[in-house]
């Protein structure tokens, strides 16, 4: 994904930050994203692109009662912890101050479901599980029990576009592709922008082909979702202003 931006939208090396493997813990990942937003003005283009796990996690009030649900990105170190997760709570606070008139497409090639899982299909189908801990999987089904529902990520703000490989009680599958393990979506994602006017087409319509190149594959069970501001969806991938 990072060659493609440099490749085929404009973006200089420079303007990119790669961060993979064992190198992408919590403490990483928010100084990118703050490096990311920081001194964004209007005409500006910006894109995150996470692949990896979601989970989701209860939250407690100032008494300890279970309060709400949130949705989470789980970057390497994750633990269950505050100190090891990225709730959408923080989204919202990097996010916010991203002001009208850029152009912010954020892809999350993850789950957001309640157990830390991803699947993996083929060769050999299997499931990754990472277990819940006995104390967060009770404050979980407490928050379910409450009726509690995790707010959606794109309310980080409502200047920005949110690509998201499955829906809330879904998960993103990994796969191999002519050899090389990918994130399905992901791999989809760069294949239909790849295609002849997959530059052109609104993020509307790659969403659409999304859905039905992965429907069409046969063996991926998550229906990808986009969400986000009215007028980003209205057009091209990351347009040039």
């Amino acid at each position: 994904m990072a060659s493609f931006l440099v490749e085929h939208c404009g973006f200089a090396m420079s303007d990119v930050r790669l961060i993979a493997d064992e190198r992408a813990t919590q403490s990483e990942i928010t100084a990118r994203l703050h490096w990311l937003v920081d001194g964004v003005q209007a005409g500006d283009r910006l894109y995150f692109h996470f692949s990896g796990h979601g989970v989701q996690m209860a939250t407690r009030d100032h008494q300890g009662e279970i309060d709400g649900l949130d949705e989470v990105i789980c970057p390497v170190d994750f633990d269950w912890t505050d100190d090891r997760a990225i709730r959408d709570k923080d989204f919202r606070r990097m996010f916010g101050s991203v002001p009208d008139g850029c152009e912010f497409v954020w892809v999350s090639d993850s789950c957001h479901s309640g157990g830390l899982t991803k699947e993996m299909l083929p060769p050999d189908t299997c499931w990754k599980n990472y277990p819940v801990p006995a104390d967060i999987q009770w404050r979980i089904d407490a928050a379910v029990g409450k009726g509690f529902q995790p707010l959606t990520l794109p309310g980080a703000s409502a200047n920005l576009a949110l690509l998201s490989g499955c829906a809330s009680n879904e998960t993103s599958a990994d796969s191999a592709f002519d050899g090389r393990p990918n994130g399905a979506l992901t791999y989809f994602l760069l294949k239909t922008l790849s295609a002849a006017g997959g530059l052109k087409e609104p993020l509307s319509g790659i969403s659409s082909a999304l859905k039905e190149a992965m429907s069409a594959a046969g063996r991926f069970r998550q229906i990808p979702g986009l969400e986000g501001s009215p007028a980003i969806i209205k057009r091209p991938f990351l347009v040039n202003f």
